[in-house]
C-alpha cells in the first residue's frame, strides 16, 4: 500500500513537471517572439527600408496571424491604433454610445441621425479595413495585396463620408447644392475605388497617376468651401460648417500623409523608430486626430441648423 502511494505521488510530480513544461511551451509559442529583419524578408514584404527590425516573416497562417495580436512587433501600433477607435465608433452606430455622440433638439429628425452615422460609418470602414489590412498582411503576398486595396477603398469611404455629412448641413438652405457637390464627389470617390481595386492600377508606372487621382479626389473639397466662402464669407462659413475644426482636419491629415510620403522620422534615423513613433504610426494617429476634428465641425454644422434655421 505504501509502494502504491509512492508510485501514485511519483506519477503525479511527473505528470505535474510534465504539463508545466507544455504550458510553458505552448506559452512561448504563443507569444512568439521570432521577428525578423528587413533583409530576411520575401521581396514582397519589403517596403520601408528604415524599419529594419519587428517584423513577422510571411506566415501562411491565419491562426499565427491572430496570435500576433498579443505580442509586440512593429505593425502593433498601426494596427491597435485603428482597430480601438473602429470599435468606439462600432459602440456608436449599434446605439451602445449614440446619445453621447450629438446634442438633441425637438427638431432633429430621422435624417440627422443618417447623416451623422455615416459619418460614423466611413470612419469604421475604414479604420478596420486599416486595422485588418495591417494584421493580415503578413499572411500572404495575395492577402497583403487584397487587404491593401480594402485599406485604399476605406480612405475613399472615409472622405466620401466626411464631405457629404458636413456639406449637408452646410447647404442645408440651398439643397441643391448639396446635390450638386454631392454628385462631383461621389464620381470623384467612384473613379479612385476603381483605380483602388483593379489590378493593372498597381503597376508602377501608375504610381503618381493614382496619388494625383487621390489628390484631386481630396482637393474637391476646396469647391463647395470656395462657394460658401464666396457666398457667406469666413464668419459664416465658419459658423456654418465648423470651419476652424475642417481646417484643423486638413492640417492633421495633410501633416501625416506628409510625413508618411517623406518616411520622416526614420528615414533620418534608420532603425530607432522601428516599433514607436514611425512615420506610418504618426500619421495613423493623425488620422485619427482629423476625424475627431471633423466629428467637432460636423455636430457645430448640426447645431447651426438647428438653433438658427429650423
Amino acid at each position: 500500500m505504501q509502494r502504491t502511494n509512492k508510485s501514485t505521488k511519483k506519477w503525479e510530480s511527473n505528470k505535474a513537471n510534465t504539463l508545466r513544461k507544455d504550458h510553458i511551451s505552448n506559452l512561448k509559442s504563443f507569444k512568439r517572439q521570432v521577428l525578423y529583419s528587413f533583409n530576411d524578408l520575401p521581396e514582397w514584404q519589403k517596403d520601408n527600408e528604415y524599419i529594419h527590425t519587428g517584423y513577422i516573416k510571411e506566415t501562411n497562417s491565419y491562426m499565427e496571424i491572430i496570435k500576433s495580436l498579443m505580442y509586440l512587433h512593429n505593425e502593433s501600433v498601426n494596427i491597435y491604433t485603428h482597430l480601438l477607435p473602429g470599435i468606439v465608433c462600432l459602440l456608436i452606430l449599434l446605439g451602445v454610445l449614440e446619445h453621447t455622440t450629438m446634442p438633441i433638439y425637438l427638431t432633429t429628425s430621422y435624417s440627422d441621425y443618417w447623416i451623422i452615422n455615416f459619418f460614423f460609418l466611413g470612419v469604421l470602414f475604414c479604420f478596420s479595413m486599416s486595422a485588418t489590412f495591417h494584421c493580415f498582411k503578413a499572411h500572404s503576398e495575395r492577402i497583403s495585396i487584397f487587404g491593401n486595396k480594402l485599406d485604399y477603398l476605406g480612405i475613399v469611404f472615409l472622405i466620401i463620408s466626411s464631405m457629404v455629412s458636413i456639406m449637408y448641413y452646410g447647404f442645408y438652405d440651398k439643397f441643391p447644392l448639396f446635390i450638386l457637390f454631392t454628385a462631383i464627389t461621389l464620381s470623384l470617390g467612384s473613379m479612385c475605388t476603381v483605380v483602388s481595386l483593379k489590378d493593372k492600377f498597381r503597376a508602377p508606372h501608375w504610381r503618381a497617376k493614382r496619388a494625383t487621382m487621390f489628390v484631386l479626389f481630396g482637393l474637391s473639397a476646396v469647391l463647395p468651401l470656395a462657394y460658401g466662402l464666396i457666398s457667406y464669407g469666413y464668419k459664416n462659413t465658419a459658423r456654418k460648417i465648423g470651419l476652424n475644426w475642417v481646417l484643423l482636419e486638413g492640417v492633421f491629415y495633410i501633416s501625416g500623409a506628409t510625413l508618411y510620403g517623406l518616411r520622416i522620422p526614420e528615414k533620418h534615423s534608420p532603425g530607432n523608430f522601428d516599433y514607436f513613433f514611425n512615420s506610418h504610426q504618426i500619421f495613423h494617429v493623425l488620422v485619427v486626430a482629423g476625424a475627431g476634428a471633423h466629428y467637432v465641425g460636423l455636430i457645430k454644422s448640426y447645431q447651426h441648423v438647428h438653433e438658427y434655421i429650423l
